[in-house]
């Protein structure tokens, strides 16, 4: 009780170095808490995206497990075998501890012999119709009976009563109520339709096929089928299927192991009743199976772009730690000094450490999970939108992972309180008489270390960039972890090789003008350069804030507006619509044939080809609607045709596709990049305005005919006359075109683009169907849009809209991982470093009254004090924060363009460059200025308010 007396004491005495020891435990429980929630969440809303989508695609339920089972030849083992396959179906389903949306049993005969009771004649074998007789468990609670009656569950005078869909009677030429014989050899059986049916409801789960799937057999009460081929009957059984339509919206990560595992089981149950093949039906084996994968991917992502914060938050720690400690030094002395034995002193910081820790643990993935909903409403770096929460719930892992960082931080910080326990009064005074050095060169391989790892890091990729750009094959999207965890060793080991170098400058910048120095920046420039040590821990929280910060902002804003180019360029404008055209063909009929005795003239190959060639002709449908589109900014025609002919200077190349184009309209329309060309594309755009026959081409196109500029080329295609161009420019990109060859052609053609005037083609070459482009209003939403078009009858038969795709992008896991994860640290670690920051500030302002009462009593202004602070300010804080930047930006020219090998670099068009956008490293000095004027400002404060005999009597204690 008296431990707990004391520990209490000290809680209370220092509660705002204790609050902020727990506020770096708290974030640090809810940071590795958030980890294992967020990528559940996720990848849960994805995998149900995937599943709708397989859906809607195949047109099957993917909930969908079924299985068919040939049961045994010999009659005395059917009955029993297929009640342990209900039996062990049962057992199965359960076990996934997923709702069951349906459960079907089919029981089906072996292909029977069909014929009418009334004929005279047996049909021969060849004439006859074979159907099997099924039964269905519940069918009659999923029909509507169309026509007849629903069949009796018991025989009526030895007949069967049976159910038919309205196809079979088609199929079988046959009316209800006609008796039929099914036989198999000398076995025999009698059914009558009684009635038809169709399905109740055709979305219900229970129909994994559609009832037209069964126009061939003849729908039997289950009751009755038993009865008759489990029971007294023949050996007409053949098979059962059992089919299980779980609820796929609730797969979750917890249950996903076991709807995996049911595949397995089933048939390792299955096969020790029977030697029997089954044949599984599993939709959704492939989509979970990857859902694995990608799990574990994310989460090694996860965990990759959280190391540089999880190293603040370790330095932040182990500060606040070592502030505790050399406030409480006298007392771990004192009692020391008193007998107190080593444990007895490690065991009240560890029981404060651990209640403190406990409650970190427990509210720790509470706020994880608030986290997780900052992480799904990212759309880039420190970009937060509008975007319905992520459906996260808490997990049993996410408090282990709490509960194992919270370890990890105790164990790290019992370490300096280890150190300071055996220290009596006398070593503890001894120590504080001492100057606090700078930082010993012995540690110099820590910094080393951490820069190779970089270094080698940085090889490896470049090598691996090359081993890509060399392979074939497609890749998707997705970022190797150690992208991130290399640039932070290199932050760090950087930062503390420039740190350990610092005082150095320091004390070369001294003896250069210590002749000449103001008292205040003398006094401080002394103080800093001799006691560099202290400020290792601010500095170095500092110098990675911002560095990773700008490091962050330049690789999420690379990945992201790389992504989003690639959509919009192949895509060419926010929306390309294609409108139904009316047209005719045309085309003079056969000529009348020569008269009888007439010598055949022979006919050239041209003169055919024109006989049976017909002119198609285009009715171009009104172009003015789409002007009057009030959410569409700019609208342009553009005309594509492939597979045109061109010849130029005796050569001759096909296969190339043509885009005519409104010059000015497709400028203000289409989007491009304007970095991809030598020169702005509008001067291109005005080289065609100047002259109608004046054309673009790219460069494959010039390398195949040995043009350039001022050469003529000779266009034409199928049914077109050939015309004349003349090349005004040559070009690499073009909205719309890919320059790289698709690897999946196996036709090795290099992809050719001539871009020409709409209105000179059209006036030479003929009208045929355009496209059209549109460029929409910012802010607009699509659905406005969209009722707009339908308002005004536009007949679209085609649209490709840009904004899907960036949505279906920005919502995938991977980007939502990097833009949250990225913006949440940096977010974070601010939060952290301005704390510190403050933390350090007053406590040392504490511990030197008594220099600055003396400062004070020998006469010194108060605003040469300030002077003091400010430049004490400055060549800590200040040029830690300018050694941040740099190293930011270092990091971000090395490391950044690595990213490229998160695509496939063969298919990246546009090609890949590294973004630093100047609103991202705005916010990073906006935080960097805040921080030191908020800081000299309560320190300023600090300063007025000490009284010089205050301070001079705390110097004589």
């Amino acid at each position: 009780m008296a431990i707990i007396n004391i520990i209490l004491r000290k809680m209370i005495n220092n509660r705002w170095l204790v609050g902020s020891l727990f506020l770096g435990l708290l974030i640090t429980a809810s940071l590795v808490s958030s980890i294992p929630t967020y990528s559940s969440s996720v990848l849960n809303k994805l995998l149900l995206k995937e599943l709708e989508d397989y859906q809607v695609k195949t047109e099957k339920f993917p909930g969908e497990f079924s299985y068919l089972i040939q049961l045994p030849e010999e009659k005395q083992k059917q009955a029993f075998e297929l009640n342990n396959f209900e039996k062990i179906n049962s057992e199965l389903t359960n076990e996934t501890d997923l709702p069951i949306e349906a459960k079907v049993r089919i029981l089906s005969t072996i292909p029977l012999a069909i014929t009418h009771r009334d004929s005279t004649k047996q049909s021969s074998p060849e004439s006859q119709n074979y159907a099997s007789i099924r039964s269905f468990s519940d069918i009659e609670k999923h029909i509507v009976i169309t026509d007849g009656k629903v069949p009796s569950a018991t025989p009526v005078k030895g007949i069967h009563e049976v159910l038919v869909t309205e196809g079979a009677l088609e199929k079988r030429e046959m009316v209800l109520n006609t008796v039929l014989v099914a036989s198999k050899g000398e076995e025999q059986i009698l059914i009558k339709p009684v009635g038809t049916f169709k399905a109740k409801n055709e979305r219900d789960s229970y129909w994994f096929t559609s009832p037209d799937s069964y126009n061939g057999d003849f729908i039997i009460l289950e009751e009755m089928f038993r009865k008759t081929f489990l029971g007294e009957s023949k050996h007409l059984l053949e098979n059962a299927r059992f089919y299980t339509a779980f609820d796929y919206h609730s797969i979750e990560e917890n249950n996903l192991v076991k709807v995996l595992a049911l595949e397995r089981k089933t048939r390792a149950s299955v096969s020790e009743i029977v030697d029997e093949k089954i044949l599984v039906t599993f939709p959704a084996k492939k989509i979970l199976s990857q859902y694995e994968e990608k799990s574990s991917q994310l989460r090694m992502t996860l965990w990759s772009l959280n190391v540089p914060l999880f190293i603040m938050l370790g330095i932040y720690l182990s500060m606040v730690t070592k502030l505790i400690i050399d406030r409480q030094r006298n007392e771990i002395s004192v009692l020391s000094s008193r007998g107190a034995k080593r444990s007895q002193i490690l065991t009240i910081y560890l029981i404060e450490i651990t209640i403190l820790g406990l409650f970190a643990c427990l509210i720790g993935p509470f706020l994880g999970l608030l986290l997780c909903k900052m992480l799904g409403a990212t759309n880039g770096f420190l970009e937060f939108v509008q975007r319905s929460s992520l459906m996260s719930t808490l997990l049993q892992e996410s408090f282990l992972y709490a509960l194992g960082a919270i370890v990890v931080c105790i164990v790290m910080m019992m370490f300096p309180i280890y150190q300071a326990s055996n220290q009596s009064i006398v070593h503890q005074k001894r120590n504080t008489m001492r100057v606090v050095g700078n930082v010993s060169w012995y540690t110099i391989f820590i910094e080393i270390s951490l820069l190779s790892i970089s270094f080698y890091g940085w090889t490896v990729f470049n090598r691996r960039k090359g081993e890509l750009l060399t392979m074939e094959g497609e890749a998707a999207f997705s970022v190797d972890p150690l992208l991130f965890f290399v640039p932070a060793t290199f932050i760090i080991g950087l930062g503390l090789l420039a740190l350990r170098f610092y005082p150095m400058l320091l004390k070369v910048l001294y003896k250069l003008g210590n002749k000449y120095f103001s008292l205040s920046f003398y006094s401080t420039l002394v103080q800093v350069s001799r006691a560099s040590k202290q400020y290792v821990y601010l500095m170095l929280f500092l110098i990675m804030t911002i560095a990773v910060g700008v490091f962050s902002a330049s690789a999420a804003r690379t990945i992201n507006n790389n992504l989003e180019e690639q959509i919009r360029y192949e895509n060419g404008s926010d929306l390309a619509l294609e409108v139904r055209w009316e047209s005719q063909s045309s085309g003079g009929a056969s000529p009348p044939s020569p008269p009888t005795g007439t010598p055949e003239v022979e006919k050239s190959e041209e003169e055919e080809v024109r006989e049976f060639t017909k002119e198609v002709i285009y009715t171009e449908p009104s172009f003015e609607p789409f002007l009057q589109l009030k959410s569409v900014e700019h609208v342009t025609k553009v005309f594509k045709k492939e597979e045109i002919n061109i010849e130029a200077k005796g050569e001759s190349i096909s296969s190339v596709e043509m885009m005519g184009i409104e010059p000015k309209e497709f400028g203000q329309t289409a989007w491009f990049k304007t970095s991809l060309l030598p020169h702005h594309w509008f001067e291109y755009l005005n080289l065609l305005a100047v002259e109608p026959s004046a054309v673009l081409i790219t460069e494959s196109v010039a390398s195949a005919l040995g043009v350039k500029e001022g050469d003529y080329l000779t266009l034409s295609w199928s049914s077109s006359d050939p015309v004349e161009f003349v090349v005004y420019g040559i070009i690499k990109y073009w909205p719309g075109f890919n320059p790289l060859q698709v690897e999946d052609s196996e036709a090795e053609v290099v992809p050719s683009l001539v871009v020409a005037n709409l209105s000179y083609v059209q006036n030479m070459m003929g009208l045929e169907p355009y496209e059209v482009w549109l460029k929409v209003k910012e802010g607009t939403p699509r659905t406005t849009l969209y009722d707009e078009m339908k308002e005004t009858g536009i007949p679209l038969t085609q649209l490709s809209d840009v904004q899907p795709q960036l949505t279906e992008l920005k919502n995938g896991a991977f980007l939502l991982g990097i833009n949250g994860t990225l913006s949440l640290g940096f977010l974070i670690s601010v939060v952290i470093t301005f704390i510190g920051f403050l933390i350090y500030w007053i406590l040392t302002m504490k511990s030197r009254s008594l220099q600055y009462g003396i400062y004070r009593a020998m006469g010194i202004p108060l605003h040469q004090l300030i002077g003091i602070l400010v430049y004490e300010q400055l060549l800590t804080s200040g040029v830690a924060c300018v050694i941040g930047i740099a190293i930011g930006g270092l990091t971000s020219s090395l490391f950044v363009p690595m990213f490229q090998l998160s695509f496939n670099p063969k298919n990246i068009v546009p090609p890949f460059q590294v973004i630093f956008d100047a609103r991202d490293e705005v916010t990073i000095y906006l935080f960097v200025i805040s921080t030191l004027l908020i800081g000299l400002l309560i320190l300023g404060v600090l300063l007025k308010n000490i009284r010089v005999h205050q301070a001079i009597k705390l110097g004589e204690d």
